[in-house]
């Protein structure tokens, strides 16, 4: 089995080498098919190369964009949800990866800071499930030289002189893998996907809607505060637990803005917008001035959106699947607000604020029945993830 498995066009070999190389430097195994038996078919090779690694980088380029091999390729990792996506010139992902965010190598050429090169190591480290560096080499320790046998002494009659050296050999190797192991870091349990379903401990952080009673919390669990990280290293890790050997299930980059509160303590709890919640360590938060969201979003002024045809829905189907920060990267603020809502909306869920009534009343498939609706898990992971897109957005 392989860490890692690259699906590229022979036309950026020379390109993809250097990306093969800098992935076998930061400590994974890695299989690309200039690796292909001669004797082996193409398609049964990559299709169980695909199966037993831990991540497969695809390399788009305006060639591997048009390639049907690099697209079938592409298919299999996503459906196996271990594809990263990188891309080395001015190219989107065809549909329908493009739906899916993607690595900018186009201007890397080696950098260990570079951005695009730090999301493909993060991606790497939440599915292979240990953090990127150098793979340890083993190295047997010195053993005293042995002198050769002297020419002028005969051996004794009868006896061989290959069992002495077999020892020797055994013995080096013994000391070679105790030195291996030695040298190996402990196991790291490995990164929980940010794709899955909300874990239940978090359901009372979930986020509800305008009208509706917000679900009881642990005291002082209200994320509030607006912040960005203040670290040199241009990101930072999210833990399960307020200590550095804990498991980590996230990552903060430079410039990103998440939510926390005021707590007592080295570590703080931080909520990123795509909901992923841990631990952080204090020196590295710094509060955003004026970014405070206090309590509920405040509804934003303006015309309601009227949704996909004219039928009120922002979002159509976000009842059935789990969103992205992508799908509303560009969405105002009271687009969120609608989307949000909607969700509840489609349950019947009677409003009390007149304005959010309103809008919905006036399409046909809002039947307002209940002061109380359940949502499945899906729903109130993304309405948890739209409620924080507001609180950023304002």
């Amino acid at each position: 089995m392989v860490d890692v498995f690259i699906s590229y066009s022979r036309d950026n070999k020379a390109r993809v080498a250097d990306i093969a190389a800098a992935v076998s430097a930061a400590g994974y195994d890695v299989w690309w098919d200039a690796e292909l038996p001669p004797h082996r078919s193409y398609g049964d090779v990559i299709t169980e190369k695909i199966g037993s690694a831990k991540a497969a980088i695809v390399v788009w380029s305006q060639a591997s964009a048009q390639s049907e091999w690099v697209r079938a390729e592409a298919d299999v990792a996503r459906n196996q949800k271990k594809l990263v996506q990188t891309a080395i010139d001015d190219v989107m992902p065809p549909l329908p990866f493009n739906q899916i965010q993607f690595a900018d190598l186009s201007d890397w050429r080696g950098e260990a800071d570079h951005s695009g090169w730090r999301k493909v190591l993060m991606s790497l480290e939440d599915l292979c499930g240990r953090e990127a560096g150098a793979a340890p080499t083993p190295a047997p320790r010195p053993v005293a030289p042995v002198a050769p046998p002297r020419d002028d002494v005969p051996s004794p009659a009868g006896k061989s002189s290959f069992l002495p050296w077999a020892l020797l050999g055994l013995a080096v190797v013994a000391i070679a893998l105790l030195a291996w192991k030695l040298t190996q870091p402990a196991a790291v349990e490995p990164a929980a996907s940010q794709a899955a379903a909300p874990v239940e401990e978090e359901k009372p952080e979930v986020a509800a809607s305008d009208d509706a009673p917000a679900p009881a919390t642990a005291p002082g669990e209200a994320f509030t505060l607006a912040a960005v990280i203040d670290d040199p290293d241009g990101f930072t890790n999210i833990r399960a637990a307020q200590n550095t050997q804990s498991a980590i299930v996230g990552k903060m980059l430079e410039g990103e803005k998440f939510l926390t509160y005021k707590q007592p303590g080295q570590w703080w709890r931080v909520r990123k917008a795509d909901g992923t919640t841990g631990y952080m360590f204090r020196k590295y938060i710094r509060l955003v001035e004026g970014g405070a969201a206090q309590g509920a979003t405040a509804a934003p002024a303006g015309p309601m959106p009227t949704g996909v045809g004219g039928s009120g829905v922002v979002i159509p189907d976000s009842s059935e699947r789990l969103l992205t920060p992508a799908d509303i990267a560009n969405f105002g603020l009271l687009e969120l607000r609608i989307a949000r809502n909607e969700i509840f909306a489609r349950h019947g869920f009677r409003f009390r604020d007149p304005r959010l009534a309103r809008h919905f009343s006036q399409f046909d498939w809002y039947r307002p029945t209940s002061d109380n609706v359940q949502l499945s898990a899906i729903e109130k992971a993304n309405v948890s993830l739209l409620k924080s897109a507001e609180a950023a957005a304002q």
